[in-house]
């Protein structure tokens, strides 16, 4: 369980240190900050991807040999549905610059 935790800290230490080391836009007005341009079902499906994997290895107990089950059934589909979004996501850009 710590393995896990310790790559949950990993990840989002870098998708949080650019955001704090960067330099800051001046402010000019009412500028909404990258999180709250994250809508409802987005927040949802961030928050599935990572309680999915921590409940499946509470049940799976990956650390006793059971690893390749725990890819299957805790990490491929969370990463095949954030696969999935990103080439519908890519689809719909290219659409809209048409």
């Amino acid at each position: 369980m710590s393995e896990i935790l310790v790559i949950v800290a990993i990840a989002l230490g870098i998708i949080m240190l650019p955001r704090l080391t960067g330099r800051r836009a001046e402010n000019t007005g009412c500028q909404a900050s990258g999180f709250s341009k994250i809508n409802g079902w987005m927040r949802l499906a961030i928050m599935a991807s990572v309680l999915w994997p921590a409940i499946m290895a509470f049940f799976l107990k990956p650390w006793n040999d059971h690893w390749p089950t725990f890819f299957y059934i805790a990490i491929g589909p969370v990463a095949l549905s954030w696969g999935i979004f990103w080439v519908l996501s890519g689809f719909r850009k290219n659409r809209t610059n048409r």
